[in-house]
């Protein structure tokens, strides 16, 4: 088939190969990445957002920023024209996009695949402008996040009625729309979206669908990936799918709240689940969890094969509420197992203890507006798993960072205890949050292991 055709290979692969992997996924760079994004990605993302919004006025832009224009203003105006140019430009690769794999007419596979290399591209470069902005954060102008900490009472309007029954009921089917497939480097590749809510608003839910070629009922694992990552606009050289697809597993890589095509006007991604914590986590987690519910009654209806769930970092501490939730959901939208890369059971210590919460002042914040310990502890039920999981503990694969400060090793450690995860299946790296995370390109034992539970599931 004609290069044309096929999507292409994700560069930078052999940065997760053994030896190059050990030489750089070490504590050191946990170390370096935590102050990387709290320092330079997140303020640079503020800007980013606000750009975004301003739509090409600097009064707004400062004012979205809370700053001040005259330290910066014509710092700022040039970075401005960039980010409306390129998100022009994005708009419309986006659009030409939607009418390559949504129309009623569809083109040819080779104009596909050109649309979603232009789609990408564009995202990418969209994406990338951020760094216009690198001047204003050398001198100290950019904030991290855009801060609306909700007063306790907030939390109690939208979600005290769900500590009195179930926290996660099973989700209400919707229909789930596909659009047409094109080719990649090992299978076929095609998106869904279906209708949600996310914090009260309609919104739309996306998810990408590598499916290997020539698959018969493959097994099927959903994929939810952390904070601030959107893999669809990013790069994605550190993806863990081939390594998935390979095996004969179809992957649904799915775009969580206020992420990629779901990002709220204003706001970076995935910025109000923490800008407005602890109910803005709240709120993510109860959209994402039912969302996932939805994905894996798809892959029933698709496919005789098993189904697992799987995250990273926020992405983790979403499928272990849906491992936990699914006990009381009908079969049909219960997983089969389930993979936990860098995860922690007590998700509300979390708040304080996390490195990169007390990098942002967020502990400070949150007390200042009432949200003392204890008064983020009596929401615990809604963003912290059940005593037991709803699989079994041997079909269940974490991944921890024996130094991880983010979501603390301690935490993972006790949901392990707890859930009574075998010895076999828990896999920890000696480095931190990150390098936990990137090892799993590295290392495919958590992955092999993860394909032996589902192998289990469709014979058991």
């Amino acid at each position: 088939m004609p290069a044309a055709s096929r999507l292409p290979a994700p560069p930078g692969q052999w940065l997760f190969r053994d030896p190059i992997a050990g030489l750089w996924l070490r504590p050191w760079f946990d170390r370096a990445a935590l102050n990387l994004i709290a320092q330079w990605f997140l303020p640079l993302s503020r800007a980013w957002a606000a750009a975004m919004a301003a739509e090409g006025q600097a009064e707004r832009f400062w004012h979205e920023i809370g700053g001040a224009p005259a330290r910066g203003d014509r710092l700022a105006l040039g970075a401005l024209r960039l980010v409306a140019r390129r998100r022009r430009d994005y708009e419309a690769a986006a659009a030409a996009w939607e009418e390559a794999f949504f129309s009623e007419v569809p083109p040819a596979v080779a104009a596909r695949v050109q649309a979603e290399v232009a789609r990408r591209r564009a995202a990418q470069r969209l994406m990338m402008s951020r760094a216009a902005f690198v001047p204003l954060a050398m001198r100290g102008l950019l904030p991290a996040l855009r801060y609306d900490i909700p007063p306790l009472d907030e939390m109690a309007l939208r979600h005290g009625h769900r500590l009195a029954g179930p926290a996660f009921p099973a989700p209400v089917p919707a229909a789930v729309e596909t659009s047409r497939g094109v080719p990649g480097l090992f299978e076929k590749q095609y998106w869904l979206r279906f209708a949600s809510e996310v914090a009260g608003r309609p919104d739309l839910a996306w998810a990408r669908v590598f499916e290997p070629e020539a698959a018969v009922e493959p097994p099927t694992l959903i994929f939810l990936h952390g904070i601030t990552m959107e893999m669809e606009f990013w790069p994605d050289s550190r993806d863990p799918i081939p390594l998935l697809t390979r095996r004969g597993i179809r992957v649904v890589r799915v775009e969580g709240p206020w992420h990629g095509r779901r990002r709220l006007e204003g706001f970076y991604g995935g910025e109000p689940a923490l800008a407005r914590a602890p109910v803005g986590m709240v709120d993510l987690f109860q959209a994402w969890v039912g969302e996932i519910g939805q994905l894996i009654g798809w892959a029933r209806e698709t496919s005789s094969g098993p189904v697992a769930v799987a995250g990273i970092s926020l992405g983790a501490l979403t499928a272990q509420l849906v491992a936990s939730a699914a006990a009381d959901w009908p079969e049909a939208l219960r997983p089969d197992a389930a993979m936990l890369c860098c995860t922690s059971g007590d998700v509300t210590a979390t708040i304080g203890d996390s490195g990169l919460a007390q990098a942002l002042g967020l502990p400070k914040l949150l007390s200042q507006r009432g949200w003392t310990p204890s008064a983020v502890a009596h929401w615990r039920r809604l963003a912290e798993p059940g005593p037991t999981p709803g699989l079994p503990a041997d079909r269940i694969v974490m991944v921890l960072g024996a130094q991880d400060v983010v979501t603390p090793y301690k935490g993972g450690l006790q949901l392990a205890e707890r859930w009574g995860v075998p010895e076999t299946n828990r896999f920890v790296w000696a480095g931190g949050h990150f390098s936990a995370g990137l090892g799993l390109m590295a290392d495919e034992g958590p992955i092999a292991c993860l394909a032996e539970a589902l192998n289990a599931a469709r014979h058991g």
